[in-house]
């Protein structure tokens, strides 16, 4: 069985403090000891530029602020048909082109790749190259749960497979 091609992108906008989460996670697990077959993605503001890179993996995992109205720090994990079922108010991307419009046009083009989403609560959206430190510490949280999932791809061949409430 030849080793599935996994990508780990961040995005978001660093300027705009908590914005900026999922470029920050990407910049620490660049630190980690990661298998051969997982490729770093720093994705920003890019949007429809990400399309390319992205049809190219067979899993992609993305950290980005997420909009739940829920307490700041508060960690989501979705995939893409899970939208269906979350409440109106959830808000998936604060971006020009959201990373789901990215996908949903990888999957026109007959190319998306299994995708999970870790969405994290920001506290602030201010002007700031910090995050604040509600987010900050749920970082290290966001990183054990991806590392898992890149494990069970790698042994399973899928996701961790997720229970509906």
């Amino acid at each position: 069985m030849k080793e599935p091609k996994i990508m780990v992108m961040g995005v978001g906008n660093v300027l705009l403090s908590d914005e900026g989460l999922g470029v920050h996670f990407i910049n620490s697990l660049t630190k980690e000891s990661l298998p051969e077959n997982v490729e770093l993605l720093e994705g920003g503001t890019a949007g429809l530029e990400l399309i390319h890179p992205i049809q190219d993996v067979d899993f992609l995992i993305i950290v980005d602020a997420v909009n739940a109205e829920d307490e700041p720090g508060a960690i989501f994990r979705f995939e893409p048909d899970d939208l269906r079922i979350l409440p109106p108010q959830f808000q998936v991307s604060f971006h020009q082109v959201g990373i789901l419009e990215v996908w949903a046009m990888a999957n026109v083009l007959g190319k998306a790749p299994n995708t999970l989403i870790f969405g994290i609560q920001p506290k602030s959206l201010e002007m700031g190259l910090e995050l604040t430190p509600e987010v900050q510490v749920v970082l290290p949280k966001v990183k054990e749960l991806v590392l898992q999932e890149i494990h069970n791809i790698n042994h399973m061949g899928e996701f961790i497979p997720h229970k509906h409430n």
